[in-house]
């Protein structure tokens, strides 16, 4: 199972995407647990989820993010803001996906 975290300032903006992409693992059968939190969540998501990825409003944090996790450093994306503002679940579970299995 693919735990994948979806990072913004309060958690809600990337609710929505969350849901896409939850919508897009059970077409494509993918075995996935999906949500969104707070950036102020991180310390506590990061042990946890296999990819945190980063809205795109908060994409200028990302370097900072990888510097103050850098065990973990490789668990930090950010959504491609084109797919994010499409709200294409389906293609950011993908590149979450491949970047996962990419970097275990």
């Amino acid at each position: 199972m693919y735990k994948i975290a979806l990072i913004c300032e309060n958690g809600a903006s990337t609710g929505l995407c969350a849901q896409k992409m939850i919508a897009a693992a059970k077409t494509m059968g993918v075995d996935a647990e999906i949500a969104s939190y707070s950036v102020t969540q991180t310390d506590n998501l990061v042990k946890n989820m296999d990819i945190l990825l980063i809205g795109p409003q908060l994409s200028y944090r990302l370097e900072a993010l990888k510097s103050s996790y850098l065990e973990q450093a490789g668990k930090f994306a950010a959504v491609n803001p084109m797919d994010f503002g499409m709200m294409d679940g389906a293609r950011i579970l993908k590149d979450a996906v491949a970047l996962i299995e990419k970097n275990s």
